[in-house]
């Protein structure tokens, strides 16, 4: 009697689990979007990493939320709208507006004008410091031109 309680209750968890795995499976199409969502969604609890790496128990809720979401058919935008209503913008990998465009532009706009400053900076040192007059005698300029002037 007591093998077959056994038997029958681990065929109701078996079946249990199955139909909580059948319940949220996705298609290819849902995946692809649950996988996007899962990298642009940032964790609440500490800010630094998306959902998809981070391992906290805020960050293992999400995945689940966001998985039943995509299940249900709703939109990436929609879902982002969600979590922007419940957290702000900051939610986000990659926050709209053009803010994002300076991080790239900033750096090599700031090397290149540093890189022309040098350029004016030394030619300015060079021109300084060349002579304006020959410290050679004008006989040894004379003897230099008539030797040269031979050769061809």
């Amino acid at each position: 009697m007591i093998r077959l309680v056994q038997i029958v209750f681990l065929a109701l968890i078996v079946l249990s689990a199955a139909f909580a795995l059948e319940e949220h499976k996705l298609t290819a199409e849902q995946m692809g979007r649950y996988d996007r969502l899962t990298h642009e969604l940032i964790a609440p609890c500490c800010w630094r990493e998306p959902i998809a790496i981070h391992r906290s128990q805020e960050a293992l809720q999400m995945l689940d939320e966001v998985q039943k979401l995509v299940a249900e058919g709703r939109s990436e935008e929609e879902i982002k709208n969600i979590y922007i209503g419940q957290y702000g913008p900051r939610i986000l990998a990659d926050p709209p507006g053009v803010s994002k465009y300076w991080l790239y532009l900033l750096p090599f706009s700031l090397l290149t004008w540093f890189m022309i400053g040098a350029v004016f900076r030394l030619r300015s040192l060079v021109a300084r410091n060349v002579p304006t007059q020959s410290y050679a005698s004008p006989e040894l300029l004379a003897q230099v031109r008539e030797e040269t002037e031979n050769l061809f």
